[in-house]
């Protein structure tokens, strides 16, 4: 019994430290390379890399239902889900630059122009989810798939919570040629949104947490641990969106970036 508890309690922990260093470190990495033309460029052409390398992972653990096969595919799903934020980020893959023409976010008239401004990364997104979907079909371990969605789903609550009004919509984490996405950020204030998006995030990760002790096998285990930690961090991350904040875990990543 004890070993049993013991070996659930690694598989936790590794689990959650996976999904905590993965989402530090790779929004860190991200911001900080926005320093020049040559940094962006550099990674765009790693990311691209590891994003074939994610597909490689996600085949080669699709039939592994052990707690090794969900983290391996886990991760070939967060790489590709960082190559769609090096796109974005780059200003590769963002969307239509549309001018607001004065009109002051929320706004209905602003609704159609702030979905146009990341089209196109969204559409990128959901694409590769598309082709993991096809590529994983009739496996048995879809964890990377599952993780892709998730991540791009909480980033939509996130953008729309932006939209609407939230006290630190941490605008200084665009780079320069994505500024005109602050016409985009709604009054500096929370908006019902946002405390309604941290019970329904909080009630999720909780409950997926909860299924997870039941799941079948010691693989879907991990993939509960692995999804209720994404959801964890994205509560957490709405919740810094709700406060004024001077310093946020990746400063030394924007000090890097050098503005």
């Amino acid at each position: 019994m004890n070993a049993h508890r013991g070996a659930l309690r690694g598989m936790i922990g590794r689990g959650i430290a996976l999904v905590v260093l993965f989402w530090w470190v790779a929004t860190g990495l991200i911001i900080a390379m926005q320093r020049a033309g040559w940094t962006r460029v550099s990674a765009l052409v790693v990311a691209t890399m590891l994003a074939v390398y994610g597909f490689w992972e996600l085949r080669s653990s699709a039939n592994d239902d052990t707690a090794v096969g969900a983290r391996r595919s886990f991760m070939g799903g967060a790489l590709l889900w960082g190559w769609v934020s090096v796109t974005f980020y780059g200003g590769y893959l963002t969307g239509f630059h549309v001018d607001a023409l004065g009109i002051a976010a929320p706004s209905w008239a602003l609704v159609l122009p702030a979905i146009q401004a990341t089209l196109l990364s969204d559409v990128a997104a959901l694409l590769l989810m598309g082709a993991v979907a096809l590529l994983l079909h009739g496996d048995r371990n879809k964890t990377g798939l599952w993780g892709l969605v998730i991540f791009w789903a909480v980033q939509q609550v996130a953008k729309v919570n932006v939209f609407l009004g939230v006290e630190n919509p941490a605008g200084n984490f665009l780079p320069p040629h994505l500024a005109y996405l602050r016409q985009f950020f709604g009054p500096l204030e929370n908006s019902w949104f946002l405390g309604a998006s941290i019970v329904a995030l909080s009630l999720a990760t909780f409950a997926t947490a909860w299924l997870c002790r039941r799941a079948p096998s010691e693989g879907k285990r991990q993939s509960g641990i692995l999804y209720a930690t994404i959801l964890g961090l994205a509560v957490f991350e709405i919740i810094v969106l709700g406060m004024t904040l001077e310093s946020t875990p990746w400063d030394s990543f924007l000090r890097a970036r050098g503005h």
